[in-house]
């Protein structure tokens, strides 16, 4: 059995999810925070914690002598992960699960609008993975480059921002299963993979880029340990 969420997370996800699911509406009122804290059994600091959080994800507002509102679009907010995403296990899977979505579509619309410069930047990118493959950092800032590059190579700024928000997780993602692939002693196995997306892209070949980096990122996922648990894991995960 996993450990219990700090008070503070409890009461945020709480109070989150009664915000999602409409229980407390936009222009809503929240309790006063001594009530809050007998509701939920938790001191008053638990209480302030958990309305700070609401208030920088930009699901509540704070008016001086009035109280704490729900915002009138709460979930128009910043998109954000918790730090602690680089290092669960199952959030690794999740991000994985989401680069998945993004990454895979990212490089065919690569591979259909690249330009000069950005086969340059990705081959850049390519060569610096094989040159610092085995050194202190195993490649992990080249191959997080390669992956930048290849997003600006879609033209799309959207995708490129997102790669950027997704960097800091994509480096201890990558360090953890470039540390896991030198002691398999795959290290060519992988740098065939980021050939493979380099020369699909290069081509412009949509339906081959896609395939090159789907494969990359469920074999980085298998060396991870973290692929996708089978169909019937999820059944007893909901049956519980």
């Amino acid at each position: 059995m996993g450990r219990a969420a700090p008070l503070a997370d409890q009461v945020f996800g709480a109070l989150q999810g009664d915000i999602a699911d409409g229980r407390l509406k936009p222009g809503e009122k929240l309790p006063i925070e001594q009530q809050m804290a007998l509701d939920f059994g938790v001191s008053r600091t638990v209480v302030r914690e958990a309305v700070s959080r609401l208030r920088s994800d930009g699901l509540v507002t704070v008016k001086q002598g009035s109280g704490v509102f729900v915002a009138n679009a709460p979930f128009a907010q910043a998109f954000r992960m918790p730090a602690e995403a680089s290092s669960d296990r199952a959030a690794i899977r999740e991000i994985y699960e989401l680069r998945l979505g993004v990454e895979v579509e990212a490089a065919a619309l690569a591979a259909a609008r690249r330009v000069p410069d950005d086969m340059m930047r990705i081959k850049r990118a390519l060569g610096a993975i094989e040159a610092t493959k085995t050194g202190p950092d195993f490649g992990v800032e080249a191959d997080a480059e390669f992956h930048r590059a290849i997003a600006l190579a879609t033209g799309n700024s959207k995708i490129a921002a997102f790669q950027r928000y997704l960097a800091v997780f994509l480096l201890r993602s990558i360090t953890a299963a470039r540390a896991n692939t030198l002691k398999a002693g795959a290290v060519d196995e992988v740098m065939g993979e980021h050939a493979a997306i380099c020369a699909a892209i290069e081509a412009g070949d949509a339906k081959a880029a896609r395939a090159a980096m789907r494969a990359h990122l469920k074999n980085a996922q298998a060396r991870l340990g973290v692929a996708e648990p089978p169909a019937w894991a999820w059944d007893m995960q909901r049956l519980r």
